[in-house]
């Protein structure tokens, strides 16, 4: 069971006691991501990922504040997203009270040294290039610039070289006072904890008396998809195998077919008897990976096809992925499938939220950006009701010709010719 409660000042306070662990775990996530910047500090969101990490007021240094965590064994990181910033720390139960001071000294009293920032340029800097030398993570950067082109939600979480070699601690501090505000953040705690002394530490640390908020925040850019035929990218690179994203327009957070989606993309590639997986890799060696899945923002969203390819098998693969999607859309899911892939879904996150990092963020995400917070219970119960012909009309929905978009790496060999391979 959870417990969500906001204070005066608009923070969400987030509990998800675990019994019988041993360990807590303390997670601030703030509601500002890459969709929130002005493309002229495009990557500054992960940018803070990096720099809060470089020390606070107790611990004036990076090299400081992580000796503390690590005298007592403790596991921290962050990460950015298009929505959101997120910094966690989990350490054995005892060192409670030292990880929220920690986390929250870090987070409200950042040192943001010049030095430091200019340092952290270049490692983020090598973070981009090695993700542009890693096909199978830059092929999602590739598509979702085909699909949100001109808009935040179109540029690379990570930014580009050089605008971070632009960023100032100016930009910094302006960025971190309009959206690290308590109204848009959530302090989250998992695990083995003290519910009073909870409550003492969000109010010495985080409550009304030290950070009044309730100030305005700014309006994040809405998305006006207007997509009338299928768009394609392929970026030339000298690899051993094709890596590809087919992307469709979806849902976001809150739609009624949520669930839905989330079956159908289990049904096309969610293991390794789904049925792209069977007709792509098991029948043809065509591919290593291939993988579905749905993600979804405030006002839209995306329903994602992967694959890393033989280099000449593209075309087939990409005959084949539209095959399985008409399939999909023109017949009805046989009711051991469907039966079959419910309980593949119910198994895989039974298993995901025995670990306390994903069983807080299950309910971090729904309460960061869902109207109804879903426990896993209530969550199997709406898989359960979910029928065939639910999956047929969400399919029609989403595997629409006038809203497919696909993006290739590899080599630009000039037997391709992709366009009259997207019909639909």
């Amino acid at each position: 069971m959870y417990t969500k409660i906001k204070l005066q000042n608009g923070l969400t306070v987030l509990k998800v006691p675990i019994p019988g662990v041993k360990s807590v775990m303390v997670d601030v996530f703030v509601k500002a991501g890459s969709r929130n910047e002005e493309k002229r500090l495009s990557g500054i969101s992960h940018f803070l990922e990096h720099v809060f990490f470089k020390g606070s007021r107790k611990y004036p240094t990076a090299q400081e504040l992580s000796h503390a965590l690590d005298a007592i064994g403790a596991e921290y990181n962050a990460n950015t997203g298009k929505e959101h910033t997120q910094f966690y720390v989990k350490a054995a139960k005892k060192h409670f009270k030292f990880i929220f001071e920690i986390l929250a000294d870090m987070l409200q009293h950042p040192v943001f040294a010049r030095e430091e920032i200019e340092r952290e340029k270049g490692v983020i800097i090598e973070e981009i290039n090695m993700y542009e030398d890693t096909p199978m993570r830059h092929v999602g950067d590739v598509l979702e610039e085909i699909m949100w082109p001109n808009h935040p939600l179109g540029r690379n979480i990570a930014g580009m070289k050089e605008v971070i070699r632009k960023i100032t601690r100016e930009d910094i501090l302006d960025y971190v006072r309009t959206f690290y505000k308590p109204q848009n953040t959530i302090v989250a705690v998992s695990g083995a904890y003290n519910d009073k002394d909870i409550t003492k530490l969000i109010h010495k640390f985080w409550g009304p008396a030290v950070l009044p908020g309730r100030e305005k925040l700014p309006a994040w850019e809405s998305v006006q998809t207007v997509q009338k035929t299928p768009k394609y990218k392929i970026e030339p690179k000298k690899t051993e195998q094709y890596h590809l994203a087919m992307g469709f327009h979806s849902y976001d957070h809150n739609h009624p077919d949520y669930i839905k989606q989330i079956l159908l993309a289990a049904i096309l590639g969610g293991g390794m008897s789904s049925r792209l997986f069977v007709e792509i890799r098991e029948r043809n060696g065509w591919a290593y990976y291939v993988k579905a899945d749905p993600s979804n923002y405030r006002d839209t969203g995306n329903f994602v096809i992967q694959a890393g390819v033989r280099l000449d098998a593209i075309q087939f693969v990409v005959k084949t992925i539209i095959a399985e999607l008409v399939k999909i859309k023109n017949r009805q899911v046989e009711d051991r499938e469907l039966n079959k892939v419910k309980e593949y879904l119910k198994g895989t996150l039974t298993l995901a939220l025995e670990r306390s990092e994903s069983l807080l963020d299950w309910y971090l995400g729904q309460a960061a950006f869902r109207k109804k917070i879903l426990r896993p219970e209530d969550a199997f119960r709406e898989i359960d009701k979910v029928t065939a012909s639910d999956i047929q009309r969400v399919a029609r929905d989403i595997f629409q010709k006038s809203k497919l978009n696909l993006a290739i790496i590899g080599p630009d060999k000039p037997y391709i010719n992709i366009a009259k391979l997207l019909d639909m």
